[in-house]
């Protein structure tokens, strides 16, 4: 089955190209260290005995924030040498950004054909292979195979899509999910999922939802939310509504959601922080047409005194910027787009979510957190706008759901200590499945 692949892989490459290709000229950054795609990493010094060296793919910046506390744990580990590579363009500038000087080497991921795969873990020659969330590289996963090299999911989910994917291309089990294959789930239902596919129950064991780990982090004080409130431009009282990670179609309803507090005679204000930098232009074209005065932090990060919305148009400062919201809508929620974002930054803050219909990826997290009174679920446009109107008018309402947040993260335990045990355990060949 393997040869299939490696025979249909180029032929499918150059089908989807256009599309690929498309994505990024548009986002740009990929012909850097291009040569790594093509497996040319550089040549690593010599395994170090006693020092065992992992491999981790992180696709994106999503699963590297993830993974955040797993890899800080890593790294801070001198008897361990990390590889890390990815896949998109923003994804690997973060990473380089802030791990770069402690890791061995980090780079793109190499395409998933022999010849670049096989030239990649000639030079890299881990002892250990991990990939995140449901990346299932099949050339990746054989060469792993081929050295004797564990190979693990880690934070192991399977959204809906996925899960109904691998169960209609049954036939291609045997190259996507190889006995040799170790998952890590992030729950119980996902356990359930990955069992249901074939898996052995030898093969898989709950850790725990990584993001729930590297998201949490101590809440902003009143002085940080003070100072974020400054930086933007908005007032000491204002409520401040935050749109994580918003796509089309969602920008227009919290803009219309705020234009009428406003009316009411509330000091209502809104960070916007879509999904995708680079749509800047359209969504400043939507904030222009509200009449509402508004700020690009891209050009002006110190927004002017009574400026009403705040537009992030940059890369990998959501964590720090929500700090200053009050409650928050969940990008990507609201169809016709579905699916959701990870929800974790925000509540870990304690800020209190407005999800849309749509949040297919997380709907096991988003159930708890509905019950637990930390989100809140909106059928439509109207009762997203409703349920915003009601948090801003109610600072008791805002207050509790807050205090909900907290409390739902405190039940969570500690994922990266469960994976972490694993891990070594893997690598000291303790079977600990």
């Amino acid at each position: 089955m393997i040869w299939f692949y490696r025979l249909l892989y180029p032929f499918l490459t150059l089908l989807l190209s256009p599309y690929y290709l498309r994505r990024m000229i548009k986002r740009g950054g990929y012909g850097r260290k291009l040569g790594f795609r093509l497996g040319l990493w550089p040549k690593l010094p010599p395994n170090k005995k006693g020092t065992p060296r992992i491999w981790i793919q992180a696709v994106s910046v999503g699963e590297l924030s993830s993974i955040e506390k797993l890899l800080e744990s890593l790294l801070a580990d001198p008897g361990i040498e990390i590889v890390l590579s990815g896949t998109t363009s923003t994804g690997l500038a973060i990473a380089e950004e802030k791990h770069g000087k402690r890791l061995l080497a980090q780079g793109p991921f190499p395409l998933d054909w022999l010849p670049f795969s096989r030239l990649a873990w000639s030079r890299i020659r881990p002892d250990l292979a991990i990939a995140v969330d449901s990346e299932l590289w099949p050339e990746h996963m054989q060469q792993a195979k081929n050295h004797g090299v564990p190979f693990v999911i880690a934070n192991a989910r399977l959204s809906d899509r996925s899960f109904g994917r691998l169960r209609f291309f049954r036939f291609l089990h045997g190259i996507l999910l190889p006995p040799t294959l170790r998952i890590l789930a992030s729950s119980e239902k996902q356990l359930d999922r990955w069992l249901s596919l074939g898996l052995d129950s030898g093969q898989a064991k709950v850790t725990g939802n990584l993001k729930v780990d590297s998201a949490s982090q101590s809440p902003p004080t009143k002085e940080t939310k003070q100072k974020l409130k400054d930086e933007f431009g908005f007032s000491e009282k204002s409520f401040v509504l935050v749109g994580v990670s918003t796509w089309p179609g969602e920008e227009e309803a919290l803009l219309e959601s705020i234009g009428e507090l406003r009316k009411e005679s509330l000091d209502a204000r809104l960070l916007l922080i879509p999904r995708h930098a680079e749509r800047r232009e359209e969504v400043r074209k939507l904030i222009s047409a509200s009449g509402l005065p508004f700020n690009l932090r891209s050009e002006a990060r110190q927004a002017e005194a009574g400026t009403i919305v705040y537009l992030a148009d940059t890369t990998g400062e959501l964590p720090r910027l929500i700090g200053a919201g009050d409650l928050a809508f969940l990008g990507k929620t609201l169809p016709p787009n579905n699916g959701g974002q990870n929800p974790m930054e925000p509540i870990s803050l304690g800020l209190p979510l407005v999800v849309g219909p749509a949040y297919q990826n997380f709907r096991e997290s988003c159930a708890e957190l509905f019950s637990h009174g930390a989100a809140f679920k909106a059928e439509k446009k109207e009762d997203i706008k409703k349920l915003i109107r009601e948090f801003a008018g109610d600072e008791k309402k805002t207050a509790e759901a807050r205090d909900a947040c907290f409390e739902w993260i405190g039940k969570q335990g500690s994922p990266t200590g469960t994976t972490l045990k694993i891990l070594h355990q893997i690598l000291e060949k303790k079977e600990p499945f």
